[in-house]
């Protein structure tokens, strides 16, 4: 049992060392957002990637870990948070198991204001960037001077598109 609980606090502090990697990569994300910087960008886009994967599977693991572990100290088998796992626990490690569980609830708040902020910023670029391409869109159709290739052009000013009828016999 005690071995499984060292291994939650393991995973707990891994996680948190993910979630203070998120908020540099949050950090550089912000700074790299610009018209000039693409490449800088999509570097951190990858570098976000990889650390959203590695999350997802130390908290996985902790899922699982957790489950065992409240369906050790449960008899019903329902599923137990970590605080309420903490409080069926021994002294010590109950302690270790709160402490860990309120640094990644922080760190977890701080990482999902970063990114709420970010994403604004990004959609206020793509609104900006689709704005522009909507006002050069409209005022290159508006005032072309010559038809686009494929479409039937009225012929000689008249708005039915026919032509004058001069004489019917020769």
């Amino acid at each position: 049992m005690n071995v499984k609980m060292y291994e939650l606090l393991d995973i707990l502090d891994q996680e948190a060392a993910c979630y203070q990697g998120m908020q540099r990569v949050l950090t550089d994300e912000e700074a790299s957002m610009s018209f000039a910087g693409k490449e800088r960008f999509d570097q951190v886009q990858y570098e976000k990637g990889l650390l959203v994967a590695k999350l997802q599977g130390l908290e996985e693991k902790r899922t699982i870990l957790v489950g065992r572990l409240s369906a050790a100290h449960r008899t019903d088998g329902s599923a137990m948070t970590i605080s309420q796992l903490a409080q069926v626990i021994n002294l010590p490690t109950r302690q270790q198991l709160l402490d860990r569980a309120s640094r990644l609830r922080s760190i977890i708040g701080d990482v999902q204001e970063k990114n709420r902020r970010n994403q604004l910023m990004i959609n206020q670029y793509l609104d900006l960037i689709n704005g522009s391409l909507k006002l050069l869109t409209h005022l290159i159709e508006d005032r072309s001077v010559y038809q686009k290739p494929g479409t039937h052009q009225p012929s000689g000013g008249y708005p039915t598109g026919g032509g004058r009828f001069i004489c019917g016999a020769v």
